[in-house]
């Protein structure tokens, strides 16, 4: 089945991709999408980010999207890290809206077939590098990142040679070519939507994968501060001393720097390059019950009829960073390794069900990991008998999700909400429960608590030696 599987793979990717051209032009998979239905979305969260570089070309905030000059008919707000705008943004800048709009669509289908591409090398299984190609290019999700022009793709990318590091890190027999994926792949989260933060406890702990870490933090450090204390970088800055005060009040970036609440209007604070990290708290309580929000906390509201409280929704990010600590105490490295790598795995859903404002799209990243685990199977890693599960749950998110089933119906109804955010919601809270089911029993097995006791006394003894 796998060997005719293997042959028709290759057309059925190839005439998928066609699809999908076609449709961005002329419309075929409109009812599979509220936004493609109901309104006038093609390429919304891409016109801000050439016209980010053209305002700092004009002494303006890369952040002041709709100051100056409109570039494309309409946009959302920029957000990435303003180093992106330089190092990228800059390339597509000077093509007219539509037509840089389709130049970065063939970008990010590039990028996603690099993703698959990274992935089939860890791999002698044909079917395997083929599948491939097809979870990263064939996705559902993958059309609407394309549809609305998100730049969502560098950080597929970022994810994927994270992953693919930790694997070579794992099977491999080059280290250092496995940690230059990692070093890169955490470079390119920063410097566009930082993920990849809840993962570096885990990272710095393992003494495989801490030097390199260390590495990528202090170049972020560095550049990111140029970006907020150079004034040709930061043209509207509003200066260290106001950025220091409110980055200490969280209360008054919840209230003042929130888009929703703000209704699209741009203080003196959101046209300062630090809004790219203070965006991160002021959208931290905030939930859009709407149709096209994708999250957890919102799924669960809809259920309930009233907002629950946010904190249940931050127990997988603790859970996470809990069970951080005690992976280094794992003896073996193929079991530290592979357990390292599941974590990340785990971290990387925990977007899903710990933040508020999920929109379709961004599940483009749970992708390199499904295109990973057979792959992982065939390595033998400790979890391999839960894979199949694991599999035929992560295609779901590749398929349509149901709103296709009630698109001619009320869509602000609660049997609308639900049914649209079922299939994208519970497959991810399923494979996060699996994951962390599988790090506890893990543990459980490999790590001492006299092993683990001894050496938080040797550590503490040791600063109590120095003092």
């Amino acid at each position: 089945m796998k060997e005719n599987l293997s042959k028709i793979l290759p057309y059925f990717i190839g005439t998928s991709l066609l699809i999908t051209l076609l449709s961005l032009h002329f419309g075929w998979l409109n009812m599979f999408f509220f936004g493609a239905e109901h309104a006038n979305v093609q390429g919304i969260d891409y016109f801000a980010v050439p016209k980010s570089f053209l305002n700092l070309l004009e002494n303006r905030s890369v952040f002041d999207t709709w100051g100056g000059t409109a570039y494309g008919p309409y946009s959302t707000w920029y957000l990435a890290h303003p180093a992106f705008s330089v190092f990228v943004a800059s390339w597509f800048s000077f093509f007219s809206p539509w037509t840089s709009y389709w130049v970065f669509c063939i970008f990010s289908i590039c990028i996603m077939g690099y993703c698959a591409y990274l992935i089939s090398k860890t791999t002698n299984n044909t079917f395997n590098k083929k599948i491939a190609f097809f979870f990263l290019i064939c996705a559902f999700p993958t059309y609407w990142m394309l549809y609305v022009g998100n730049m969502h793709a560098p950080l597929v990318l970022a994810l994927t040679l994270i992953m693919v590091g930790l694997v070579e890190l794992t099977y491999g027999n080059n280290d250092k070519q496995a940690t230059n994926k990692l070093f890169l792949g955490l470079l390119i989260s920063f410097f566009t939507k930082p993920i990849v933060l809840l993962m570096l406890p885990l990272l710095l702990i393992m003494k495989e994968t801490r030097k390199t870490t260390i590495k990528s933090l202090l170049i972020y450090g560095v550049v990111s501060f140029a970006f907020i204390s150079i004034p040709m970088l930061n043209p509207q800055g509003i200066g260290w001393n106001k950025i220091i005060n409110v980055a200490s009040d969280f209360d008054f970036i919840k209230e003042n720097l929130n888009i929703y609440k703000n209704n699209f209007v741009l203080n003196e604070y959101m046209k300062d390059n630090s809004i790219h990290w203070l965006n991160l708290i002021a959208q931290s309580d905030y939930k859009l019950i709407h149709i096209d929000v994708f999250s957890l906390p919102v799924f669960i509201d809809v259920i309930v009829g009233h907002a629950t409280a946010s904190w249940i929704y931050k127990i997988p990010i603790y859970l996470s960073l809990f069970l951080s600590i005690f992976i280094g105490f794992i003896g073996d490295k193929k079991i530290r390794l592979e357990s390292t790598l599941l974590l990340l795995m785990g971290i990387s859903l925990t977007f899903f069900l710990s933040y508020n404002t999920v929109w379709e799209y961004q599940f483009t990243s749970v992708l390199p990991l499904l295109a990973l685990l057979p792959i992982l199977k065939e390595k033998g890693v400790f979890y391999k008998k839960y894979i199949p599960f694991m599999v035929g749950i992560g295609v779901l998110f590749c398929l349509p999700s149901f709103y296709f089933l009630i698109h001619n119906g009320d869509v602000t109804s609660k049997f609308a909400l639900t049914v649209t955010h079922f299939s994208r919601i519970i497959p991810v809270l399923i494979l996060f429960v699996i994951i962390i089911f599988q790090i506890f029993l893990v543990l459980k097995k490999n790590v001492s608590f006299e092993r683990f006791k001894n050496k938080s006394t040797n550590y503490f003894g040791l600063i109590d030696r120095e003092k």
